[in-house]
């Protein structure tokens, strides 16, 4: 007696494995041939193993790569592995329907190449561009079968038809047995009786009309649908029109969709960028926090985004903005602080209050450099001023919130 699928999964169930067989062997005996069929390059597939595979290796991939969006390497391994496939399906159909070889690498081709876009093109359009390797399958689906006497006699098994062992998924025919009758005696000669044993024992399978006219064939819808579509040259244009409208709107669509994307990022960027260097004069002095003397008479303040502001008094001048990063406007000798050895640095923005009182303020992106460069340089000058550096080191090592910035591994 065989081994069905039925009769594995009730003995996986009931937890009873005969001939000291382990779940893992039953399982192989289920999956096993099933996937040598999947993977063979020999034999046949009908019209509906071949339509069942060409959908699901569509909508897996659609699916599949949608759920691991994030992962391209795990989404390409499934493509692949659907391609495959594919391509052996596609073969083995083409054995059955006795067409060129030259079509095999047709639908699983053009399935790889769209499956490659889709995952590339960062847009759900670009799934619409699988439509071109479903329509090729589809061309196939219409030739028919020209293995006709292995599919009357009911050599397929799932649609596959080749040297892969399926017989362990075929349904065993249940036969019933006569039950034991008493056949009372009569007038009926022994012909009579023998002919009704006959008929009692015989299955009904067995069972014959004789002179019975024979079936005629009908016209296969596929080959119809194939004629129908090669005939007309307009519905040829249409289609083929169809999906060039599909493959252009696809592309445009993801064009404007990463327009739209890096517009949303870059103004995403310069909306953060604004919030942490805020340089409206009033923001800038709400923020000035964690006051710290300098034995040269200037003083640092560390704003809430970790930005230094730098202060010191000076000459009499009109308040206001001194100089600005972002205009460029203002005293030039302000653009740059610069020290003794090293690169110099530029405040975005030098403010003058009270009409001695000078702030230079710099970005976040700088207070660490700043900080060493106060801490281990000897001088520097701005906005024509100059300062020393002299002891300052053992200022900022000293206060904890400028301690970290000295940190050159940090």
């Amino acid at each position: 007696m065989s081994f069905t699928i039925e009769h594995g999964l009730s003995l996986l169930i009931l937890g009873k494995l005969n001939n000291n067989k382990t779940i893992s062997i039953y399982l192989l005996e289920i999956c096993v041939p099933f996937l040598q069929a999947v993977f063979c390059l020999k034999g046949f597939d009908d019209r509906n193993r071949f339509f069942a595979t060409s959908i699901i290796a569509l909508f897996g991939f659609v699916f599949l790569s949608a759920i691991f969006s994030g992962y391209l390497v795990i989404s390409f391994a499934i493509l692949l592995l659907l391609t495959v496939a594919l391509t052996c399906s596609t073969k083995r159909r083409l054995h059955d329907a006795k067409l060129n070889k030259n079509w095999q690498l047709v639908p699983s081709g053009l399935f790889f190449l769209t499956g490659v876009l889709s995952l590339v093109i960062d847009s759900s359009s670009s799934y619409y561009l699988l439509i071109l390797p479903a329509l090729s399958t589809a061309l196939l689906l219409t030739y028919p079968s020209k293995n006709e006497s292995n599919l009357e006699k009911g050599k397929y098994i799932w649609g596959y038809y080749g040297p892969v062992d399926l017989s362990s998924y075929q349904q065993e025919p249940m036969v019933t047995k006569a039950q034991n009758q008493r056949i009372e005696p009569t007038l009926a000669a022994n012909a009579a009786i023998n002919e009704q044993a006959y008929i009692t024992e015989t299955p009904t399978e067995q069972v014959t009309i004789p002179n019975s006219p024979p079936s005629t064939k009908q016209a296969d819808i596929g080959e119809l649908i194939r004629l129908k579509f090669l005939s007309n040259r307009k519905l040829q244009l249409g289609v083929i029109a169809s999906v060039s409208l599909i493959f252009i709107a696809v592309f445009i669509n993801s064009l404007v969709t990463s327009f739209s994307q890096q517009q949303i990022v870059t103004e995403k960027e310069l909306i953060d960028q604004k919030e942490l260097l805020d340089v409206s004069p009033t923001a800038i002095q709400h923020s000035r926090e964690h006051l710290i003397a300098m034995p040269d008479n200037f003083n640092l303040y560390l704003s809430a985004h970790q930005g230094i502001t730098m202060h010191w008094q000076a000459d009499l001048v009109d308040n206001g903005e001194l100089w600005s990063l972002l205009t460029a406007k203002g005293d030039k000798s302000c653009q740059s602080m610069t020290f003794n050895k090293g690169s110099s640095l530029r405040p975005f923005l030098v403010l003058v209050e009270n009409g001695s009182d000078y702030f230079a303020s710099f970005s976040p992106l700088d207070s660490k450099e700043l900080v060493q460069a106060l801490a281990f340089r000897g001088k520097f000058s701005l906005c024509g001023y100059s300062f020393s550096l002299k002891g300052t080191q053992a200022v900022l090592g000293k206060h904890t919130s400028y301690a970290p910035f000295l940190d050159k591994d940090a």
